[in-house]
């Protein structure tokens, strides 16, 4: 368990195809990225009517085309970490303060350093390694909080599957 999540690799920006992708690609393609970090639950990633209201509610940016770009790919599957602990609503600001600050690039590839060192500092039970990032500690900040908390949740959620496996379900 432990060796899977601190080897994660999130893509960064240039390693995500510059292509648009139809709404079964898009769900592949996400699915595929994030399942070692949501293999644990039953519940599914994303999901097309998942994909409508985030856009309904104007976290993601309409479709061109019925088409989504890169900048859809990355939005979503930062939505997709975020929404473990925030609200629709709380991420639309998240992403609204990030996009304020940051370009998409500069942002997601910073997300995905800060996620992959959450990861494996959890998980290895050893203290979280300096921050990545060099400017707007307050915006930083959002995102290192938001990535440990997910790290520290997704920890929990499997040792407490482990316990009550051990526990409960073998007496």
């Amino acid at each position: 368990m432990t060796n899977k999540f601190q080897d994660f690799h999130m893509p960064r920006y240039d390693e995500i195809p510059d292509i648009d992708l139809y709404m079964d690609q898009l769900l592949a393609y996400i699915e595929k990225i994030l399942t070692p970090l949501f293999e644990h639950t039953n519940e599914k990633i994303l999901t097309t009517s998942m994909v409508n209201n985030y856009v309904k509610q104007g976290v993601l940016p309409p479709t061109v085309k019925k088409r989504y770009s890169r900048e859809h790919v990355i939005l979503l599957m930062e939505i997709c970490l975020a929404k473990q602990m925030y609200s629709i609503q709380e991420i639309g600001q998240l992403l609204a303060v990030q996009n304020a600050i940051f370009d998409i690039k500069t942002s997601y590839n910073y997300i995905c350093t800060e996620l992959e060192n959450a990861l494996k500092s959890t998980f290895a039970n050893e203290p979280l390694s300096k921050d990545s990032g060099s400017s707007n500690k307050m915006a930083r900040l959002l995102v290192r909080n938001t990535v440990i908390a997910f790290a520290h949740k997704l920890h929990t959620q499997l040792l407490c599957n482990e316990l009550y496996r051990e526990n409960v379900t073998n007496k």
